[in-house]
């Protein structure tokens, strides 16, 4: 089954292979609806407003009250048009595929939601990525930010924790070693590949242990180390999980739409499952990815 047809894509006469044309077509015509309809609802404001000036008002009011709840009245003005900006391209994109090819005469190739494709997704979560960290950056600092993954950490005025500063200490010379180990057997052994790769880890490795030691003497803290990887491997599971939850539904409805199409489409369930799963789900799950994202930014740059 051909869940969404390649076609041939050419620009000034120069094809370009491995391009999902359903894909790129699709989300370029969302991008020009929400510029139109951004363009409709601003072209005309006045005090007594018209329905679609209502209408994005609303709109716009909802999410920063969402984003004032969450982030706090100094930064949820900030991250309104982001959010909500997210919410309606992922919106657009889940709905498209409900609309019929009323273009096929045209050559269209069909009304195809953009996050069916796996790459819209991870293209959205990796801009959310580097926005939530990004952002955490300009909050705390490079300091604070690097911090956080050793967090929870312990006061540094018991006697208890000052042995657990000591071995955590060690810990990372202990790794040091092992890095600067391993980074002379690969300048020994390897290529000029491998001599970057060890010199940039060992290089970010030593960096990493001084900041987070210079920061831990300034606050007086005692860093945690081991929770550090299951920090960074929380993190990682967010990027992941993200996008993958927004493809996973919208291409599994597609699916089971294709399939029950295909069996029962006498019977008029497909339309009503159309409508269910174009339109509700569709609304249901954009709205999940914009609030994780919000959730996101706001876990890493609260104090």
């Amino acid at each position: 089954m051909d869940i969404i047809p390649g076609a041939p894509i050419k620009v000034i006469g120069l094809p370009f292979e491995g391009y999902n044309a359903a894909t790129l077509y699709n989300t370029w015509l969302v991008m020009a609806a929400l510029f139109f309809l951004a363009w409709l609802a601003v072209r005309s404001l006045s005090a007594v407003p018209g329905r679609v000036q209502v209408a994005a008002e609303g709109l716009t009011e909802f999410f920063e009250d969402i984003c004032n709840n969450t982030l706090g009245e100094e930064h949820g003005r900030k991250y309104l048009p982001f959010i909500a900006t997210l919410f309606l391209f992922v919106l657009f994109s889940n709905v498209i595929g409900s609309l019929p090819n009323f273009l096929r005469w045209a050559g269209w190739p069909g009304f195809y939601c953009p996050t069916q494709d796996l790459n819209t997704p991870l293209g959205l979560a990796l801009i959310v990525v580097c926005v939530v960290h990004i952002s955490a950056i300009r909050v705390k600092g490079f300091r604070g930010w690097l911090w956080s993954f050793y967090e929870p950490s312990f006061p540094g005025d018991r006697f208890v924790t000052k042995l657990v500063a000591v071995a955590s200490f060690s810990g990372l010379l202990l790794l040091s070693y092992v890095f600067l180990r391993m980074y002379i057997l690969a300048f020994l052994g390897m290529g000029w590949g491998g001599r970057i790769v060890w010199g940039g880890v060992v290089g970010g490795f030593f960096a990493n242990t001084i900041v987070v030691m210079a920061h831990a003497r300034r606050i007086g803290r005692v860093p945690n180390v081991a929770m550090a990887p299951l920090n960074v491997v929380g993190e990682l599971g967010k990027a992941i999980s993200h996008p993958f939850r927004l493809f996973g539904n919208i291409f599994g409805g597609f699916v089971i739409l294709t399939v029950v199409s295909h069996l029962i489409w006498q019977i008029g369930l497909p339309p009503f499952l159309n409508l269910f799963f174009g339109l509700f789900i569709g609304l249901v799950h954009a709205f999940v990815f914009a609030m994780l994202a919000l959730a996101y930014t706001a876990v890493q740059i609260s104090e």
